[in-house]
């Protein structure tokens, strides 16, 4: 069987208990941000059935259809897409299953009301892509409510024959969800950071403008006591040593927090900081073994601007009094 981490380019991969990781290659490259298919359990009779986590961007969405056929499922088998958060790379095609195939949309209270009208939220993307935000996220449609199912923090779900918790996990966007299967599969989304395949490098997921590092602290022990058997990452694929990788989440969003700390106490602009992560980001992964494609899927993944700037932001609303100029 393959494993999502083992370097081989291939659209699916089959995991563990009967989980199909799907490649959405975003951005025309492989492993960077992934969609799990999860069949339903045969006790409910229903053949053929399935959900998604995650929806991928709404501009990969034919890609993912075709990867769902290529796995042995039919789409119109979709039941339930559950998405983690509605940042585009998450949730921007789940306006689209909806349409097509009329499956339930599962998002946290927070973030459905995004999802049902994404006008906010691609306002906000259009002013970081501009013009090039359609050619390269492909847009979002709206959710109709009717198909919505609002969940919180210890929520339950029927999928499948399974029973699914729900788990509130803020800290990279407040409207951040996990989601736990009966086996001890969890699923991620951001909140365990970005591990690509190639390199055993974590990396932080800190965009602007929800970062709470106190609330990503409790979301990790929070994890961490559910004694998860693996971790399914969005960015990218399966990572069976969880509590080991949940404790490294933890202390590399502190690094780089108190990296961005020092160059504004020290009086640097955000440009120069985000220049100045990036050239740590790149000599931390070329150290690590990291080959060039490697380090430039894990740079497009974490991005040294995005994540500047989620920081900046984090220092001067939530602890303006650490900013003293040393």
């Amino acid at each position: 069987m393959p494993d999502a981490r083992d370097g081989v380019d291939a659209a699916v991969t089959p995991l563990d208990g009967g989980v199909v990781l799907l490649d959405t290659r975003f951005d025309g490259r492989s492993k960077t941000v992934g969609v799990y298919l999860v069949p339903h359990a045969h006790a409910d009779g229903r053949a053929g059935r399935f959900d998604l986590v995650e929806a991928g961007p709404a501009i990969t969405f034919e890609g993912v259809l075709a990867a769902i056929r290529e796995a042995g499922f039919a789409p119109e088998g979709l039941d339930t897409l559950l998405v983690t958060h509605v940042h585009l790379d998450h949730a921007g095609a789940a306006g689209a299953f909806a349409a097509r195939f009329g499956c339930r949309v599962v998002a946290h209270a927070r973030g459905a009301p995004h999802l049902a009208d994404p006008g906010r939220l691609l306002a906000s993307a259009r002013r970081v892509y501009g013009d090039a935000l359609e050619a390269r996220w492909g847009g979002m449609e709206p959710v109709p409510s009717e198909r919505l199912v609002s969940v919180d923090d210890g929520d339950h779900l029927e999928l499948g024959g399974r029973s699914v918790r729900v788990h509130a996990t803020p800290g990279h966007a407040r409207h951040h969800a996990a989601f736990a299967w009966p086996d001890g599969s969890l699923f991620v989304g951001d909140a365990a950071g970005v591990r690509l395949p190639g390199s055993d490098v974590i990396r932080p997921a800190l965009p602007p403008p929800e970062v709470d590092l106190e609330a990503w602290d409790e979301t990790l022990a929070a994890l961490a006591a559910t004694r998860p058997s693996r971790l399914l990452l969005t960015h990218y694929g399966e990572v069976a040593g969880a509590l080991d990788h949940l404790a490294e989440v933890g202390r590399r969003n502190r690094v780089w927090a108190d990296t961005v700390l020092a160059s504004l106490r020290a009086g640097a602009d955000e440009r120069s900081i985000a220049l100045e992560l990036d050239r740590l980001a790149t000599a931390e992964l070329e150290a690590a073994g990291a080959d060039a494609d490697t380090v430039a899927r894990h740079l497009v993944t974490s991005d040294a601007a995005m994540t500047t700037s989620g920081l900046v932001r984090y220092w001067t609303t939530q602890h303006p009094e650490r900013l003293a100029l040393s």
